[in-house]
């Protein structure tokens, strides 16, 4: 599996939420890992730190039993 640098991580990411509609980090995590990427952290850390940017939204969720992420 490939590491990313962190702007390809966070623009692959931004695309991901895009095309695909808010996700969980699992399944975050689990689309990368199908596609042979990885973040530069672990997903959730890497996750919350683009938030912390701006550039994704994120919340927690009873729902989907953590953390909720999406792009406006």
């Amino acid at each position: 599996m490939g590491i990313m640098d962190e702007a390809t991580a966070e623009a692959y990411v931004i695309r991901m939420l895009r095309e695909g509609g808010p996700m969980s980090t699992m399944e975050v995590e689990a689309r990368s890992r199908r596609s042979g990427r990885r973040c530069p952290d672990q997903t959730v850390i890497f996750l919350a730190k683009m938030r912390k940017k701006c550039l994704i939204k994120g919340e927690a969720s009873i729902e989907r039993r953590g953390w909720l992420w999406w792009v406006d």
